[in-house]
């Protein structure tokens, strides 16, 4: 994977997890430098002869022209090549881009969005995946050429790698390297072993209350029946997590010619797979947890899942107060929107395709056609909001064909990444309520409901270096 790193905001390797990979064969780290700039020394000792990109532009008005677009160099400075390249972006994106930003984000100047457009270019035209900075565009959804190629901080640069890693199948996660006193060096590696692990681990990471559950109450506490289900929830959420990986990937492939139907296909096949695993995982706790409430319940007569629409009013209200349930109710409106996806791949296709991102321009993005799905359109529940469709990337897009019709879409990659984080999220903040919460109605509920009592005041435990390590290898936005 190749990342490009904008010297300019990060004149050195930055403090965190991010500098622990700068050396890794399996990462060509680059510098991108404007032209007529030092390489910051900094960067030259932590990489050791680094293959460096000079960026030709300075501003808009400098640069050469050809027809409507900007054009300019960019040289290359290393032991490995010296070609130079021509890049080009149209600064009429940028003015629009700017035109349409949402009044609640915070204001970039048009230098600013210049800049991203020539770093943008620079890194397609030399093959960079991503670029690794701290402007204030990055990862901005109103910045055209974020489109074209990715920008992130250095923390959210540590996922990216943490995927990477994932799909080559290579499980080593952490390499170590020193020098001896007087000569020579040594080398420590961290490694999950199988990729198996590398999920659970990572999963168990972002949810603490379910990874105690998982290791020790079910097992000290729960039986034979609560052991497999909450193990069943743990194997379903890794492979939702891997199907989610997988999306990802077949996204990074190109979208445009014959093989662009491949890419829609396979993308919309791992999300089908995502979304079946997830429901797997709230059928089976939400079943479970009716029975943990009353063990003489017949199992038969008790099949309610945990995203089902009266769950929370018919099972959870009477048991537990308003202030302990606001967050299970908060992201239980996402388990909503999984749960109509579910039905509907039940029913038939999910309507995934290309859509045009943006009213000008050619990109396109493959999306979830909503319209197919009228209980998800803004306005058909109360429940949501806003801000839920903002978490998913809903947009009115205009048609794809001449005198076709517009459709209200959610990018398919930020509505599956939403759905993961609020998913897994759901069944964090459930255990964390049923652990912590003695049950206030129920009468013989088992012993595992409300075993975890902390004083009041009382912290929570803090987090361990390892287990912030494999949450920053799978860090999907908290919505």
């Amino acid at each position: 994977m190749r990342l490009g790193i904008d010297v300019t905001t990060i004149p050195a390797p930055p403090a965190g997890t991010f500098s622990t990979f700068l050396r890794r064969e399996e990462l060509d780290i680059q510098l991108l430098v404007p032209q007529d700039v030092e390489v910051p020394e900094a960067w030259t000792q932590a990489l050791r002869d680094p293959l460096v990109r000079q960026i030709g532009f300075t501003t808009v008005e400098e640069a050469n022209r050809h027809l409507d677009s900007v054009e300019f160099w960019v040289a290359t400075d290393g032991g490995r090549e010296h070609p130079r390249f021509r890049a080009h972006f149209f600064p009429d994106y940028q003015q629009l881009d700017q035109q349409q930003a949402t009044s609640g984000s915070a204001p970039l100047t048009l230098a600013q969005r210049n800049r991203a457009a020539a770093y943008a270019a620079a890194a397609a035209v030399v093959g960079i995946d991503a670029i690794v900075t701290t402007a204030p565009t990055v990862a901005r959804c109103d910045v055209t050429d974020n489109d074209i190629v990715a920008s992130v901080t250095p923390e959210d640069a540590v996922a990216l790698i943490g995927h990477h890693l994932r799909m080559t199948s290579n499980s080593v996660v952490q390499v170590r390297r020193g020098g001896l006193v007087g000569v020579g060096s040594w080398e420590q590696t961290e490694s999950t072993a199988t990729i198996e692990n590398f999920y659970d681990w990572g999963v168990g990471a972002r949810m603490p209350y379910f990874d105690c559950l998982h290791l020790f109450i079910a097992r000290r506490m729960g039986g034979p029946e609560v052991v497999a289900a909450v193990n069943s929830i743990r194997v379903r959420l890794c492979r939702a997590t891997r199907a989610l990986d997988q999306l990802l990937a077949v996204l990074s492939n190109p979208i445009s010619g014959k093989r662009s139907a491949d890419v829609v296909e396979a993308a919309a096949e791992a999300f089908d797979r995502q979304l079946l695993y997830l429901a797997a995982a709230f059928d089976i706790y939400g079943r479970r947890f009716l029975l943990l409430i009353d063990p003489a319940r017949d199992p038969k007569k008790y099949r309610l899942s945990l995203d089902a629409g009266g769950y929370v009013t018919d099972h959870l209200v009477r048991e537990y107060p308003a202030d302990a349930l606001a967050e299970v109710e908060r992201l239980h409106a996402y388990g909503g929107i999984c749960k109509v996806l579910r039905n509907h791949i039940h029913d038939g296709i999910l309507p995934v395709d290309q859509h045009p991102g943006r009213g000008y321009g050619s990109t396109k993005n493959i999306a979830l056609n909503l319209d197919a799905m009228p209980e998800l359109l803004p306005g058909a529940s109360p429940k949501l909001t806003q801000t839920h469709y903002d978490s998913l990337g809903v947009w009115r897009a205009d048609p794809a064909e001449v005198f076709g019709t517009r459709h209200t879409v959610a990018d398919l990659a930020t509505a599956a990444v939403t759905l993961m984080s609020a998913g897994t999220g759901l069944i964090e903040a459930f255990t964390e309520l049923i652990l912590r919460n003695k049950p206030l109605a129920a009468s013989a509920p088992h012993a595992i409901l409300g075993c975890v009592q902390t004083k009041p005041g009382e912290p929570e435990p803090r987090l361990d270096a390892r287990e912030l390590f494999y949450r920053s290898l799978f860090a999907w936005p908290n919505v």
